[in-house]
């Protein structure tokens, strides 16, 4: 299966990072009385936005298999630090964060992105806490004031704390979220596609508050220059690549996650936008395409995704396509433990050699050096 883009670890490793930099600076001493969403620090620019409901996550067997404390989980919390933090503080830092919001925005440099989290913790366990952590690095970190938060320098990024929300982020991207959070930029859900994709995701039934939400916008100025470095391309290519171009007529997609329980199924919804019918048709034939593929891939079955395979539906309805899957929970975390497994028993096995060159002829003439 394709594996999941870097920019899309970096922003879970540093949401996961960013709470725990919470009780490691003492939460900034300001508290508010009532609790703020993380979506309303997402700037209406944002190209990509993530929802994520944490405290329902937890309850998932998927999460066990995703954060927890083992080396072949996707997230390495000795790494991060959230092992350190725990054994200071007494607690799980990530056993208080409720909810989680990540944007990334369309321009910047690479790897740029931004995180906010609703953490709940009482003033003592904070202030144990801050006193372990202070001791340990023998100073506290200083604060500044922006747009109600206090913020700090954390090495190549910065954190923030206000409104109830720890913010991380870097550079200009942050300043915009921050701004947005206190009202004085508009945010994202005054961006009609965001809201339209996510609308659409959540309106069917059983979908009205799913674990995870995800909606991202493709501009077009960002798919006519893609759509002009293949052009040169396509040429020589089969009918395979032409399919593959008309997924750039879609200009937003959305992702919704119920991760369930052990007793119930985790299930997916993707939804496709594209400009027009046209443009959708192509993209319904590609999927249906890549879902044949899979299903005939021994080693996706041997690894457990079958069910999952199987389970896969594609419906266009105009200039839409939705797509779904599921499969019970504790299979697949099960199989989501393999597959992490059998990656980290790869990673650990030590290159083959480099073949050795071939002897050469005992008629052989070097070339001459120049």
């Amino acid at each position: 299966m394709p594996a999941l883009s870097q920019r899309a670890r970096v922003a879970i490793v540093g949401t996961l990072g960013a709470a725990g930099a919470f009780f490691m600076f003492g939460g900034l001493g300001l508290f508010s009385s009532a609790p703020t969403d993380p979506d309303h620090a997402v700037p209406k620019s944002t190209f990509l936005f993530a929802s994520i409901n944490y405290a329902e996550l937890r309850r998932s067997p998927l999460h066990e298999v995703l954060f927890a404390e083992k080396s072949e989980s996707f997230v390495d919390r000795r790494a991060l630090g959230i092992t350190r933090l725990a054994d200071a503080c007494g607690f799980d830092p990530l056993s208080r964060v409720e909810k989680l919001a990540v944007a990334v925005p369309e321009d910047g440099d690479k790897g740029d992105f931004g995180v906010a989290a609703r953490v709940v913790v009482s003033r003592e366990e904070l202030g144990r806490c801050t006193d372990a952590l202070t001791a340990q690095r023998g100073t506290k970190a200083e604060a500044k004031s922006l747009h109600g938060f206090s913020v700090i320098d954390a090495g190549g990024a910065s954190l923030a704390y206000g409104h109830d929300l720890l913010v991380a982020g870097k550079g200009s991207w942050l300043t915009t979220m921050l701004a947005t959070a206190d009202a004085k930029n508009p945010s994202v859900r005054d961006a009609e596609l965001h809201t339209t994709v996510r609308r659409d995701l959540t309106s069917k039934d059983g979908w009205g508050a799913p674990t995870v939400l995800v909606s991202a916008i493709l501009p077009r100025s960002l798919r006519d220059r893609i759509r002009n470095e293949m052009e040169g391309e396509v040429g020589a290519r089969d009918a395979a690549e032409s399919a593959m171009a008309g997924v750039l007529g879609v200009s937003a997609v959305g992702v919704a996650l119920r991760a369930g329980t052990g007793a119930t199924s985790a299930e997916i919804a993707a939804e496709l936008v594209c400009d027009a019918e046209e443009a959708c048709a192509g993209v319904e034939k590609l999927l249906a395409k890549k879902r044949f593929d899979w299903s005939k891939e021994l080693s996706y079955r041997m690894v457990g995704l079958g069910p999952l395979l199987d389970s896969i539906h594609i419906e266009r309805s105009g200039a839409k396509v939705r797509v779904t899957a599921g499969a019970p929970a504790s299979a697949l975390a099960a199989t989501l433990d393999r597959i992490l497994r059998l990656r980290a028993r790869r990673a650990a096995q030590p290159p083959e050699p480099a073949p050795p060159p071939e002897p050469r002829k005992p008629d052989e003439r070097l070339p001459a050096k120049p």
